[in-house]
């Protein structure tokens, strides 16, 4: 209780709280139906307007069998949200020279200056050399052939010889082991031509530990976490806050869900004592209240609460500025309607339907179905956590953003008629 009580102290020291009259119980509706019809055993909504918090509340629960109540304080795997703060780090040795978005990665790590490129024909295939090198850039816009075998199944033959077709890479003790087996790994296509995600953020992390002499997690803690006061986002769950971790569920049939074991998916790996691997791509734990602290300073042009600067505003404007010209990403071979920056999704003018976010509004989310949105233009941030497999929740992500930003659009539209 005491542990509860000075985490809700902290919270409200580091954001300002409104007490306007917004009405969020659409948002209560959308949660508490999913709920209902057994998608979700619960989750935690978070919604932010010009630095003040509208909402932050948890549904349901976080543990069915032991009847644990969700808290807004809960803790989340937050996967491919991971890879927005590894972003954020190779940004900041690019602004202290250290390395540079144009560079060759062999340039940092030298085995990948022999990589070969995958061409198809019809049922075959054969290797052929590279147009280019990979640069960071590449790696940092998932444009540099280093993909998965989610994204090429007709290769997972290929991707299971190289040790790369693991969740969270359990095969690995370290970045710099599976590493030398993506170097090892042809690429999918020619650096720059198209978009494919996969382990692209892992090779970045692996640069981050080179160029700073530490490992991935040192270095995050020291230059974000610790600075933006993010104390409950970990690859690995000190002991004290296991109990926090939320359970992953998974639909059994239409009337239940069964929570998710190692057996099915190691969804264990936060629990791991002494690990030293770090998964870049997707290895983090966190909690609304610690990721809106790192949205909130990205949306205050690099800035923390306390006026740090932990990035500068000029190199975010690439950060969130569209790095794919005409193209769009694709994501499980699906073509989207937005574009991309250097490690976010960005809005675009035939993206502006799916939620209602301003152009240039940047996002994403994580595996086990959470995320995350940034109205740069409306000030707006929306965080929607909850813990489920597979990655089936994206409408209902959707739907819960363009409610929120309709709520708060509404009421700006009121008060000014009433002023």
């Amino acid at each position: 209780m005491i542990l509860s009580r000075n985490r809700c102290i902290l919270f409200c020291l580091l954001f300002s709280f409104s007490s306007s009259a917004q009405d969020f119980s659409a948002i209560d509706s959308i949660i508490n139906h999913e709920i209902q019809q057994k998608n979700i055993a619960g989750g935690v909504a978070f919604v932010l307007h010009n630095n003040k918090v509208l909402l932050d509340k948890a549904y349901g629960y976080s543990d069915l069998s032991a009847n644990k109540r969700m808290e807004t304080s809960s803790i989340f795997r937050i996967a491919s949200q991971t890879k927005a703060i590894v972003s954020i780090a190779v940004l900041q040795l690019v602004e202290q020279n250290k390395i540079a978005l144009d560079d060759d990665i062999e340039k940092y790590i030298p085995s990948f200056s022999n990589q070969m490129v995958l061409a198809t024909d019809n049922d075959t295939f054969k290797l052929v050399p590279r147009n280019r090198s990979v640069t960071i850039r590449d790696l940092l816009t998932h444009q540099s052939g280093i993909s998965s075998s989610d994204e090429y199944p007709k290769f997972k033959n290929l991707f299971e010889k190289n040790k790369l077709n693991q969740p969270i890479n359990k095969a690995f003790t370290s970045l710099e082991e599976e590493v030398g087996y993506i170097a090892a790994m042809p690429l999918m296509h020619q650096p720059g031509t198209r978009f494919s995600y996969g382990l692209s953020t892992n090779v970045l992390g692996r640069i981050i530990e080179i160029q700073s002499g530490l490992t991935l997690y040192q270095y995050l803690s020291k230059n974000i976490l610790i600075p933006l006061k993010m104390k409950d986002t970990y690859f690995y769950l000190p002991n004290r806050k296991k109990d926090r971790l939320v359970t992953v569920y998974i639909k059994a049939n239409k009337d239940s869900l069964t929570a998710v074991t190692p057996s099915i998916y190691p969804v264990d790996y936060p629990l791991v004592p002494n690990k030293k691997y770090f998964s870049a791509i997707g290895g983090l734990v966190s909690t609304t209240h610690d990721y809106a602290l790192f949205l909130q300073c990205l949306l205050n042009n690099g800035k923390t609460n306390t006026g740090k600067q932990i990035i500068g505003a000029s190199i975010l404007e690439q950060f969130w500025g569209n790095q794919l010209g005409e193209k769009t990403f694709v994501f499980g071979g699906m073509k989207s309607l937005n574009n991309f920056g250097l490690g976010v999704g960005l809005t675009t003018k035939e993206g502006v339907g799916i939620n209602n976010a301003s152009i240039g509004s940047f996002f994403w989310g994580g595996a086990f179905n959470t995320a995350y949105m940034v109205d740069r233009k409306r000030k707006i941030i929306t965080l929607f956590f909850f813990q489920r497999i597979p990655f089936v929740l994206p409408p209902v992500l959707s739907k819960l953003e363009k409610t929120a930003i309709n709520i708060i659009d509404n009421y700006d539209a009121n008060n000014k008629r009433t002023h």
